[in-house]
């Protein structure tokens, strides 16, 4: 929906920009934006604030540059304890995020309730410490040993414009806790179907601290993507240094033009994600039980909003007809177990996808080659019988809907993965191990035992603080990491 000026009997959520510190409700000059299901927000017009957006003299961040990361990390705990759904601010979020975005009450509201344990200082602590460096972000670290050392490095933060999605909205809060760690002048841009919770976490801060170097490097607002009278004005190297830019293809490819010599664009590609299941599953009894409750919490978990979600899941079956039919017997197993997952993690759908609905009933009526369990108001699953091939709309599938495709030799997977694939789940741990190596080599980005959580809460944090995100460092990508030389040692 393109901007219009806001009638003052317009029925949407007021929401502001926020330039470092400075609150900027709508007024006369609302603009009202829609949804992407519907929902209306109003807010002041981008285009008269988008050179504030960004900061103008990389000097500026001087303060922020000399606030030690301790202290940084000890405002942002004291901020993610004023993070809960008691908040007004937060609460407005979520209830905007229920009727703009796909998930439903059940599912939404424990994501909103972990933002505070995200903020937690121990947490914060020992992943920036791992993925850069307190050290290096305080000071200038001597490269050689006392007296020998001719070069020391430092990691300086940077003018970053961060243009985040808004299908699981922890991506804000990601997004501000990488700006504040790495001492970053952090603009962002908000999503359509989310425009409000990165918002609420700055004016949160706002009022805890408005003069606090962290707050006074913060901005969000949002705008229309490719509205070029914004963004030719935020979007340049002598305003910004690094473009983090999560979203579809479109999105993606629309960022590209402004990728020029000082600008670097640290990507979060669209991902897809996908299950492997060995010939054990079907051979019933607890294996069978185990696979299908771990294809079903993978595809969903967050009602398959997540780029780590299950769509496509390939078993190790041959095309005879007698494993044919056991395939078909844990597709039932998998839409029993769609249906037993608790209402915190997956309930069934807000609003059932039309358009897949009549691919459902299509190939339903071709028994030959499809068997269709379940549909697109609860959950589904979609049986292939036929080797090696997904439907056709495999990408389009969601709200719990997953397709089963046969593969009797189940080693070719890895071959049909790429770059695009984020999470594979494998049942069992022995194929795991067996593919994890060839899998990675075709670029996937992690892999799991399908019947554990996809939530990295499940596990240890002292194993999860060093892990990349989607096969990349964005932590470490998004300071400018300076050498000084010296000619003898100091």
């Amino acid at each position: 929906m393109s901007p219009t000026i806001a009638p003052e009997t317009a029925t949407a959520l007021d929401i502001p920009i926020v330039i470092r510190g400075r609150v900027i409700e709508p007024g006369d000059d609302a603009i009202l934006f829609g949804g992407r299901a519907g929902a209306s927000f109003r807010q002041a017009d981008p285009r008269g604030y988008a050179r504030e957006l960004v900061l103008a003299d990389p000097g500026g961040l001087r303060d922020l540059h000399r606030t030690p990361i301790d202290e940084i990390i000890d405002f942002l705990g004291e901020l993610g304890k004023r993070l809960t759904l008691d908040n007004p601010l937060m609460r407005k979020a979520f209830e905007l995020a229920l009727e703009a975005g796909d998930m439903t009450a059940p599912v939404l509201r424990p994501i909103y309730e972990r933002f505070p344990a995200m903020f937690a200082p121990d947490r914060l602590s020992a992943q920036i410490d791992a993925k850069v460096g307190k050290d290096y972000l305080d000071g200038w670290v001597e490269q050689g040993g006392p007296g020998r050392s001719l070069v020391r490095i430092r990691a300086v933060g940077t003018r970053q414009l961060h243009i985040i999605a808004g299908n699981v909205p922890v991506t804000a809060g990601i997004t501000i806790i990488r700006g504040a760690l790495t001492k970053g002048d952090t603009l962002i841009k908000t999503p359509s179907n989310d425009p409000f919770t990165a918002a609420a976490i700055i004016r949160t801060m706002v009022d805890m601290a408005p003069d606090h170097p962290v707050t006074r490097h913060f901005a969000v607002a949002y705008w229309k993507g490719g509205d070029e009278e914004v963004e030719r004005q935020v979007i340049t190297p002598n305003r910004i240094e690094k473009l983090t830019a999560w979203g579809g293809t479109a999105s993606m490819t629309h960022v590209q033009k402004y990728l020029v010599p000082g600008i670097e664009l640290i990507a979060m590609n669209p991902k897809l994600s996908i299950s492997i299941v060995g010939h054990e599953a079907l051979e019933g009894g607890e294996p069978m039980r185990r696979a299908a409750a771990g294809v079903a919490r993978m595809a969903g978990h967050m009602n398959q909003t997540a780029c780590a979600s299950t769509r496509v899941v390939y078993v190790e079956c041959d095309d005879d007809e007698a494993d044919l039919a056991r395939l078909e017997e844990f597709g039932h197993a998998v839409h029993r177990a769609f249906l037993d997952l608790p209402p915190h993690e997956s309930t069934a759908p807000k609003r059932p996808d039309p358009e897949l609905a009549d691919e459902l009933r299509a190939i339903a009526l071709d028994d030959e080659f499809y068997r269709v369990i379940g549909d697109t108001s609860s959950a589904g699953v979609v049986v292939s019988r036929t080797v090696d091939e997904p439907v056709e709309f495999a990408r389009r599938l969601n709200n719990r809907i997953v397709n089963l495709v046969p593969v009797p030799d189940i080693t070719k997977v890895p071959r049909w993965v790429s770059e695009e694939t984020q999470t594979v789940g494998i049942f069992p741990e022995a194929l795991r191990e067996r593919l994890r190596d060839e899998l990675a080599l075709h670029g996937v980005q992690r892999t799991q035992p399908i019947d554990r959580s996809v939530q990295m809460d499940d596990l240890d944090p002292a194993q999860t603080v060093r892990m990349p995100h989607d096969g990349t460092e964005p932590f470490r990508r998004s300071v400018r990491w300076v050498a000084d030389t010296s000619a003898g040692p100091v």
